[in-house]
């Protein structure tokens, strides 16, 4: 599989936006991911050099690991992050 990082999905920051917790750019896509669950957020933001540079979204970062389809058909899917099962509830 390959590794996807943080720079990939990278958007501008909404204003509002928490600045702990965070990811850098050169995080994997998964660890982002686990992150957002572990603390119930739907956007994270991403700091390079101790300043934020942007943020990603849940969503964003799903797709980037191929799993927007299933979200939308099912009520809950089972991601595996670093070997640990982790269920996934419905994006609505």
């Amino acid at each position: 599989m390959k590794k996807h990082e943080v720079k990939e999905i990278i958007v501008p920051i909404n204003k509002n936006l928490a600045v702990k917790p965070s990811v850098t750019a050169e995080d994997n896509i998964t660890e982002a991911i686990e992150i957002l669950l572990k603390n119930d957020l739907k956007q994270i933001a991403v700091t390079g050099k101790d300043v934020v540079i942007g943020m990603i979204k849940l969503e964003d970062a799903l797709k980037a690991i191929g799993l927007e389809g299933d979200l939308k058909t099912k009520e809950t899917k089972i991601v595996v992050v670093h070997g640990r099962k982790i269920a996934v509830n419905r994006i609505y």
